[in-house]
């Protein structure tokens, strides 16, 4: 498996289609706690399973195991914790979790990407997520990530 990660904001649909396209995406794991916001535009939900499904014949799955606690990403937001504290929560929380052991890796084919709404990967829990996921998974499981 190879696992991509990618974000919204910033993008226009049709790059954000075009990068998923060349990628040959099988699924996309939405990770956002909440994928109903009118500001998402056309990644909102029931759209983005619609475009995708309709342009890409890309799946889709909302995979709330890997969303972020909403007050940690509101403390984040509001600078009230660092990064780094912010990183340690939330990979504290995927252990809690136990989302390695509780995804359904199967429903997501051999290249899924990681999706959330952040323009680049540095700062957001998607690379966090795909790091911990190729942390856990091994390199059998996952033999490389890639940010879009």
């Amino acid at each position: 498996m190879e696992i991509f990660s990618a974000g919204t904001s910033g993008s226009t649909a049709e790059r954000f289609f075009q990068r998923i396209a060349r990628a040959d995406i099988t699924t996309v794991v939405d990770t956002r706690l909440n994928n109903v916001s009118q500001l998402a535009g056309f990644s909102k939900y029931p759209d983005l399973p619609y475009f995708l499904r309709t342009i890409t014949e890309t799946k889709y799955i909302h995979e709330l195991l890997l969303a972020p606690e909403k007050d940690a990403l509101k403390a984040y937001r509001a600078k009230s914790v660092t990064w780094g504290e912010y990183e340690r929560q939330y990979v504290a929380l995927l252990e809690r979790r136990r989302a390695s052991e509780r995804i359904d890796r199967s429903a997501w084919g051999s290249r899924p990407l990681l999706l959330c709404s952040e323009p680049t990967a540095a700062r957001c829990h998607r690379r966090l997520a795909a790091d911990y996921l190729a942390a856990a998974w091994g390199v059998a499981g996952v033999a490389r990530i890639e940010h879009l």
